[in-house]
């Protein structure tokens, strides 16, 4: 057989289409950077990761970070939904097994209170939503995740839809590019 060309073209956008298909890397998204190349860019919509990420940030998205690898506590990761589809960008805070509770705006793991270096200062003003900050203890199953934003007054997040299953992860937020202040553009942690 001789290679030309459109033979070596063919060939390639079959690999390519098998490898799409077969979803080797496993996001949960249709997107073929996530599928092919491992690497989704996103723009952040909204507040909802504030001080961390604001509205008009980009970021880099990687699905090898979970490659052989479980998610850890504090990693900021992108995920779909499991009750809209739409892509949320939060902060992974309950693993499986988890026993979650929350009271007064602040995160108890197991009974003892979860240290969160990246939340803003809480306001002096309370919100009009005051059960919002309080969560009962809940126990994160197998294979979920739960998951809230840095903006907890402003986020909508697993406590309004619950864990998130592992499969709908599609990856950890590896690069932040930010509008509005370029000297912070760098990696994430």
């Amino acid at each position: 057989m001789r290679w030309n060309f459109w033979t070596g073209f063919t060939a390639l956008a079959l690999l390519m289409l098998g490898f799409y298909l077969l979803n080797p890397l496993g996001p949960a998204s249709l997107d073929p950077r996530a599928r092919l190349a491992g690497y989704v860019p996103y723009q952040v919509p909204a507040n909802s990761m504030a001080p961390t990420l604001l509205a008009g940030d980009h970021i880099l998205s990687s699905v090898w970070a979970y490659v052989g690898k479980e998610p850890a506590r504090g990693d900021v990761v992108v995920f779909v939904s499991p009750v809209n589809d739409i892509g949320y960008v939060k902060r992974i805070i309950g693993l499986p097994g988890d026993r979650l509770a929350m009271h007064d705006h602040r995160v108890y793991i197991n009974g003892k209170l979860l240290d969160e270096p990246y939340l803003p200062p809480a306001p002096t003003i309370e919100t009009p939503h005051q059960d919002y900050g309080n969560l009962a203890e809940t126990h994160i199953a197998d294979g979920e995740f739960f998951m809230l934003g840095d903006n907890r007054r402003n986020s909508a997040d697993s406590r309004l839809w619950g864990s998130v299953p592992r499969a709908n992860l599609i990856g950890r937020v590896e690069r932040i590019w930010w509008a509005q202040d370029p000297q912070r553009t760098g990696k994430v942690r």
